[in-house]
């Protein structure tokens, strides 16, 4: 049995560094160019992994030097790829991000071989690396990861969505999943709410969003101010330790990755959290995604 299984999506990363976002109809000249690896699948996979996790992806690339490179990463990482499927007709998903001088990134993402994972593909992983961790996000199609999580958990698996991007579908999906982690942004989006009334709102009016999801356990996270645990009992903040920020790209792949890892493990939803935002507060100090994942030994020290 795997500790974690994702499904999910792999990309190039194609990273400009500029001194600011540019606003609309804007051009601003980069700094820097860089090639990395990517993908939210990817990148939390690989956090799994660094965090000593025996990890295992399920997610499609094209038949191209892009995905060969994608899947070579994921081997270094010990992540296993069995059940990456190449697709002949299409090309490997790509994204284009913007990390400004602040650490604040923009992202424009090409699904490409992404979007061609099946449910029997998703059907398939499950049955032949049976996971105590099935996690997911929503890079890959809505269907896809619907399977994917009705398969694990018929297997006994625990279900971890990262509802990111906000998509109108994602809210169908919430009830199919153990845990529910999303940013500020992505809590307003399936709460209906204002982005703009829940910017630094109270932790009591995240709860209270947090809640009308009908999800049985979500979790908030909030950046600098750490992330918020709420269940139908109760909700409990838990602070980050103050960093100095050099790109959030991964910062949200990183808590999610470390979640699974953690709770495979064996650790309470609370502590698995604690060490979440410990391993996301790290990557953040770094450049780039998954190569700025930490390992679970830098956590201990």
């Amino acid at each position: 049995m795997f500790d974690v299984l994702v499904c999910g999506s792999l990309n190039v990363d194609l990273l400009a560094r500029v001194g600011r976002l540019p606003l609309p109809g804007e051009t601003v000249l980069g700094k820097a160019l860089q090639r990395l690896p990517g993908g939210k699948g990817l990148n939390q996979a690989i956090a799994a992994a660094r965090m000593g996790a025996r990890a295992a992806m399920v997610g499609a690339i094209g038949a191209d030097a892009d995905g060969a490179w994608l899947a070579s990463w994921l081997a270094r990482e010990g992540v296993d790829g069995t059940r990456l499927s190449t697709r002949e007709s299409m090309t490997t998903g790509l994204a284009y991000v913007c990390v400004a001088d602040d650490g604040e990134n923009a992202i424009v993402v090409h699904g490409a071989a992404n979007t061609t994972l099946t449910p029997d593909d998703a059907r398939a992983a499950v049955t032949t690396l049976p996971p105590k961790i099935a996690l997911a996000q929503l890079e890959t199609p809505i269907a896809t990861v619907a399977a994917f999580f009705e398969a694990a958990r018929r297997n006994g698996a625990r279900t971890i969505l990262n509802a990111a991007p906000a998509l109108t579908d994602g809210r169908d999906l919430l009830a199919l999943a153990d845990v529910v982690v999303l940013n500020e942004t992505e809590l307003a989006h399936y709460a209906r709410a204002s982005s703009d009334a829940l910017i630094e709102a109270s932790l009591k009016t995240y709860a209270d969003c947090a809640h009308m999801l009908g999800a049985s356990t979500v979790i908030v996270t909030l950046g600098a101010r750490g992330a918020l645990v709420v269940n139908d009992r109760e909700f409990v903040h838990h602070a980050a330790p103050a960093v100095e920020v050099v790109d959030t790209t991964g910062a949200g792949d990183c808590f999610c990755g470390t979640l699974a890892a953690t709770l495979a493990r064996g650790a309470t939803l609370q502590a698995a959290t604690v060490d979440a935002i410990r391993a996301a507060s790290l990557a953040v100090t770094r450049q780039g995604a998954a190569p700025a994942m930490p390992y679970r030994h830098e956590l201990r020290e």
